[in-house]
């Protein structure tokens, strides 16, 4: 509107070239600014397209295997995935072992191993020299992919306030110089034509730098850029609002089990006494942990199968239930079984009948560092007692090191007990002050709240210092429903993708391999993109400054406004773009789409169009010999 408004003034006063000129370096920056953007918005469409289309389905009358649309594969059916194909939904691997890239998924560069039992997700792809057969989990609609896409799609739509607030000031910024130029381009009439015309020259070059293109583009173009740029490396940001704010994080509180730790627990030491043998305890600990979510209950099923327990067919377990930050009860053949930590029990007052020597075995435990739990029946009491352990994740102390030097916080939050919560602080080199341990659910949300308002008293002190800056904010990241409560008061949550689905609903950033390495790079990211857009609007406001100074000294022309405007508009776009992995490093393995096994080059098969094959064709399953570490 603007443009025309110029271009219609130009063609009044017989300017011809100064209006064709309008019209050729508007058009000239629509193009310019449309190719600027086109990296982001090809990053974009290339998440969209890891939707898979087709997939091959065995039919379950004929037994033969057919090819259908990708989003009509029910759950349970059996699916077969050549060499390069997309693996079409969430499933178990059945037959076949093979490696597969979850790059465009996870943003991991090296393929990762499957074998017969090993999930896979929809829209990687299978990059071994084996075929897989694989069992459905999910529809095509409800696969980690489709969730992906869903989350970038939604991120889009959701605007910052730093895009709110450069908006409301283009609305009131825009019609107050528009009023302007108008008063410029006919007071000035009355005095003679010389100044008139004269004046609204002035007014037409205002009514150009008016225009907010630079200044309304600057904001968008580098969230779109940053959203996509970690959609990329397999980190999903709902919206660009938390983008800014991972940016602005002082403060740091990590969950410990499945977040600094892989949750991974193994079971170190069972002990058990009285009325009931091994094998039956390990039996109540199948059924009571076959229903339970955390990952300690893994280690207890892993331990029951190693030792090949099976479990009466008779038995019934009912009235499952998860005790917070204690464990879990349900009866199990009409009895009231137990299984927890100290807290437990020692509510239940069964501790005080426990023999002296099986307490002192646990208060080892306790010592080495090592999870303690019992198991008690009702009518028995405590009828065993384990430890388990858990491994630190490889990169948490490197990850927490970095934090450090950023300049941010960093606390350990856990319902575990103390010596163990210290053990795994130490090993990812934190101090015992910001190690909180044997905290409830509610008691790990009424410190993320502590940590709030403490971030901002010290905003508050050091403006009354005459340190002006905007209050830091606090990140919790974990990945269990019992985090669920912290992440969504804190002011950015993040989820770690192997965990639970209430998690990564509620958090704003989810970690979709769970990598913490990853939690580093969304916070450069978030940096990266605050500093980006504010260099871009002081760019946008000096640049219309110095053309406006220029104008009313008497040096500037349409031409000179709008190739300042257009130059603006297209620098602010690059600057933004910047944030996008160049394709150069893509190539070379250090960006997000390229993957490669401990520098062996995978097998390479060239993938043949599905409408290309026979439709009944079998192929024996094979195996992957080819060794890869990975």
């Amino acid at each position: 509107m603007l443009m025309l408004l110029a271009t219609v003034g130009a063609l009044a006063l017989q300017e011809f070239s100064e209006a064709a000129g309008v019209i050729f370096l508007f058009s000239l920056s629509d193009w310019l600014e449309s190719l600027s953007t086109a990296r982001a918005r090809n990053a974009l469409s290339a998440i969209v397209r890891l939707r898979p289309e087709r997939a091959k389905v065995k039919d379950p009358d004929s037994g033969k295997f057919i090819h259908v649309p990708a989003s009509s594969v029910p759950t349970g059916s059996i699916v077969s995935v050549r060499t390069g194909d997309k693996i079409p939904c969430d499933g178990v691997v059945l037959e076949g072992s093979s490696v597969v890239d979850e790059s465009s998924l996870t943003g991991e560069s090296r393929p990762v191993r499957k074998v017969p039992g090993a999930e896979v997700s929809g829209g990687t792809i299978n990059a071994g020299v084996a075929q897989l057969l694989i069992q459905t989990t999910s529809t095509a609609d409800n696969s980690a992919v489709a969730r992906l896409i869903r989350l970038v799609e939604d991120a889009q739509a959701n605007r910052s306030p730093t895009e709110k607030m450069i908006d409301a000031f283009a609305k009131r910024y825009t019609p107050t110089v528009v009023l302007l130029s108008i008063c410029m381009c006919t007071f000035p009439w009355i005095v003679s034509n010389e100044v008139g015309r004269e004046w609204t020259k002035m007014g037409l070059v205002t009514i150009v730098i008016a225009c907010p293109c630079a200044l309304i583009i600057s904001t968008p173009v580098t969230y779109v850029a940053g959203l996509a740029a970690a959609a990329q490396a397999g980190i999903v940001v709902k919206g660009g609002a938390h983008l800014e704010s991972v940016g602005r994080v002082k403060r740091i509180a990590f969950d410990k089990t499945g977040t600094l730790t892989e949750g991974n627990f193994r079971l170190l030491s069972l002990r058990t006494w009285g009325s009931k043998t091994r094998e039956e305890v390990l039996q109540l600990l199948y059924c009571i942990e076959g229903d339970a979510s955390h990952p300690l209950a893994a280690a207890m099923i892993a331990a029951a199968k190693s030792e090949g327990v099976s479990v009466p067919r008779e038995w019934k377990t009912e009235g499952h239930q998860n005790l917070e930050g204690e464990g879990v009860v349900a009866m199990i053949d009409g009895v009231a079984v137990h299984v927890g930590n100290f807290r437990l029990f020692e509510r239940l007052s069964y501790l005080d009948h426990m023999p002296d020597v099986e307490m002192q075995y646990a208060k080892q435990w306790l010592n080495s560092g090592a999870t303690v739990g019992f198991i008690s029946v009702e009518g028995h009491g405590i009828v065993g007692s384990y430890c388990v352990s858990d491994a630190v994740r490889k990169e948490a102390k490197d990850v927490i090191t970095s934090f450090g030097k950023l300049g941010i916080d960093v606390n350990m939050l856990t319902g575990d007990n103390k010596r163990a919560a210290l053990s795994i602080g130490k090993d990812v080199g934190l101090v015992e002050r910001q190690i909180k341990s044997q905290l409830l659910p509610h008691e790990k949300l009424s410190i993320v709240t502590d940590l709030m308002r403490t971030e901002k008293e010290d905003s508050m002190a050091k403006k009354r210092c005459g340190v002006s800056r905007r209050p830091g904010l606090v990140l919790m990241c974990g990945d269990g429903v019992n985090d669920a409560p912290a992440l969504a008061i804190a002011d950015v949550g993040v989820a770690m993708g192997a965990g639970a689905a209430l998690a990564m609903e509620t958090a704003d950033v989810t970690l979709l391999d769970s990598n913490l390495s990853k939690l580093l790079k969304v916070i450069k990211l978030g940096k990266g993109v605050n500093r980006t857009i504010m260099e871009n609007v002081i760019f946008s406001f000096v640049v219309k400054a110095v053309v406006m100074g220029f104008t009313f000294a008497g040096y500037s022309s349409l031409w000179a406004a709008i190739g300042s405007d257009v130059g603006a508009m297209v620098l602010v776009t690059i600057n933004g773009m910047k944030l996008l992995p160049s394709k150069k490093s893509i190539r070379s393995g250090e960006g997000f789409d390229s993957f490669q096994v401990r520098g062996d080059k995978l097998p390479q098969t060239p993938s043949v169009p599905w409408n290309e094959r026979a439709e009944e064709e079998e192929v024996p399953l094979g195996s992957d010999e080819t060794i890869y570490d990975c």
